[in-house]
């Protein structure tokens, strides 16, 4: 599956195949792709390196209430499949669109109508940027940045491509959060698959060969060993950056190229739970302060910090990142809880993780560190206050995907300066090796524009390859409905 972004998650490994000959159709798939096949009757097997399915969407119960540690928006709704899916599933979501609460430079709250006139603004401005790069892509330089265009965006648009911005475009409409987590979303989906697949968990592909005409030779880590007659690669891009000699033959020059190109980056998460929502409160004291404009409105769902310039951030941020929270207690019931998420990204979150990496997270130093780093932006929330045992973290969780093997050590694909045209590598990666080596590729990274990056985009290439495989058959698959 995708990851949102912001989004932005797909799972580590797996292979699917049909088999030809006399009749056979032995599949190995997760995802949408797996439910399709599975319920067009073919034989389906789950390869899954890790002890779970869903890769990048997963959930913890450790704050209390189950959270998203992965993926956990579903970006943009028209058009989008997810809408139709987290509805069947009875998911929860919020919409989310222009954001109207905004911590300024200085450590004060923006008015809700000046900060979405700003939020607005960048968009407006970003928008044209994607303009001027779906009309101008071919006669652009590879080695112009977003930031040549977006000079105010900061590091996160440092690397990343002026040229190829355009096919960052999304859905339309709005975001929607989802607030029951994708936990039910993903059981719809692999409810075709535990009813009529075989699924083998720890079973970590170790090699994808053509040795034998007309088949495909899969050997796993643990001694799996089988034959099949195509097969489907949904190894997140970090991962083939990192494997490629997992194939045998070497894989053809496009699709290693595709690989080597496109870039790779890190989403993560830090979660901060307190006694008490002390941000929400509807009535101010003497010792608090609330948002300019709030009045008894409660705290928005999604805030930002823009740089901060105040003196208590800047021996934990001397390189001022921006942050960007989401608020749990504006969640509905019963998803509500006093839990502030901060999404950490770029060097920001390469930073961070690397702070904690290893260490226990009920230990009194991993709180010590995170704590260090997130109070210089928890306690300009509204109504904060030092002295308050409300206003003290309970318990810190931090999440680090850019450690993890099987997420291929990062979260989502993006298109850095000097990548070429990326519009050719998502190609050359969607087309495969279909037609001659009957190898093939899903996930996010091979998503057509609109969803890259995303679970959508993960859904999307699942439901095209599975039609891909079941023509090979001589069977048409009908993908308009979820599974």
């Amino acid at each position: 599956m995708g990851m949102d972004a912001s989004s932005r998650c797909s799972s580590h490994y797996h292979t699917m195949a049909s088999s030809l000959s006399g009749g056979s159709r032995k599949v190995c798939v997760i995802g949408a792709a797996a439910g399709l096949l599975a319920a067009a009757g073919f034989e389906v097997t789950v390869l899954e390196a890790r002890d779970r399915v869903g890769g990048r969407i997963h959930q913890t119960p450790r704050l209390g209430l189950p959270i998203d540690i992965g993926a956990s928006w579903i970006h943009g709704t028209r058009g989008n499949p997810l809408v139709a899916l987290a509805e069947k599933a009875g998911a929860t979501t919020v919409a989310c669109g222009a954001v109207d609460s905004i911590c300024g430079t200085n450590g004060e709250w923006l008015s809700r109508d000046l900060a979405r006139h700003r939020y607005e603004e960048v968009w407006e401005i970003l928008e044209m940027a994607m303009d001027h790069s779906r009309k101008k892509s071919a006669w652009l330089s590879d080695h112009l940045k977003m930031m040549d265009f977006f000079p105010f965006m900061g590091d996160d648009c440092e690397n990343q491509s002026l040229k190829n911005i355009w096919l960052d475009a999304g859905l339309e409409r709005d975001n929607l959060y989802v607030a029951s987590t994708f936990g039910d979303i993903l059981t719809g989906l692999l409810s075709p698959v535990a009813d009529k697949a075989t699924l083998r968990l720890n079973c970590e592909v170790t090699r994808i060969a053509n040795s034998q005409v007309g088949l495909v030779d899969i050997e796993a880590a643990d001694g799996f060993r089988d034959s099949f007659g195509s097969v489907i690669v949904t190894a997140p891009l970090g991962w083939l950056k990192r494997n490629e000699d997992v194939f045998s033959p070497p894989l053809p020059w496009r699709v290693s190229t595709a690989i080597r190109s496109l870039g790779y980056g890190n989403l993560d998460k830090v979660f901060i739970k307190f006694p008490r929502a002390f941000w929400d409160k509807r009535d101010s004291g003497a010792n608090s302060h609330r948002a300019e404009g709030t009045g008894s409105r409660p705290f928005s769902i999604e805030s930002l910090f823009l740089c901060p310039a105040y003196s208590d951030a800047a021996d934990t941020n001397p390189a001022k990142w921006r942050q960007e929270i989401i608020s749990f207690s504006g969640l509905p019931e019963p998803f509500s809880q006093p839990v502030i998420m901060f999404f950490v990204y770029g060097q920001w979150g390469r930073h961070i993780t690397g702070l904690v990496r290893g260490m226990k997270q009920d230990s009194q130093e991993y709180y010590r560190i995170l704590n260090d780093n997130f109070q210089p932006y928890y306690s300009k929330l509204p109504n904060y206050d030092m002295t308050s045992s409300d206003c003290v973290p309970s318990k810190f969780l931090s999440t680090d995907w850019q450690n993890d093997k099987f997420a291929g050590y990062g979260s989502f694909t993006n298109q850095p300066v000097g990548s070429g045209t990326c519009s050719k590598h998502f190609r050359a990666l969607r087309e495969g090796m279909g037609e001659d080596r009957w190898i093939w590729f899903a996930g996010e990274h091979t998503s057509r524009p609109g969803g890259l990056g995303t679970v959508t985009g993960a859904y999307w290439s699942g439901e095209q390859v599975a039609k891909r495989v079941a023509r090979r058959c001589g069977l048409t698959i009908d993908a308009q409905k979820p599974v």
